[in-house]
């Protein structure tokens, strides 16, 4: 048992070694792209709920 997570945690090391870390620049611009996405997925729902909401409002004044 203890022999098969020896070699667990050795090729685990070993993989590890194997990954690309990405630079503190790909970072900052992953990090604006995901921000502006973000800010823009906002702005859109907020129009929907606006909009879905006048119809709403204006159907219940209408069936009142």
């Amino acid at each position: 048992m203890f022999e098969s997570l020896k070699v667990f945690f050795a090729e685990a090391k070993t993989e590890f070694k194997k990954i690309s870390w990405p630079t503190r620049d790909e970072i900052k611009g992953s990090t604006a792209v995901v921000c502006v996405t973000i800010g823009f997925l906002m702005v859109l729902l907020a129009t929907y709920d606006f909009a879905i909401m006048g119809v709403v409002n204006l159907i219940h004044k209408f069936l009142k």
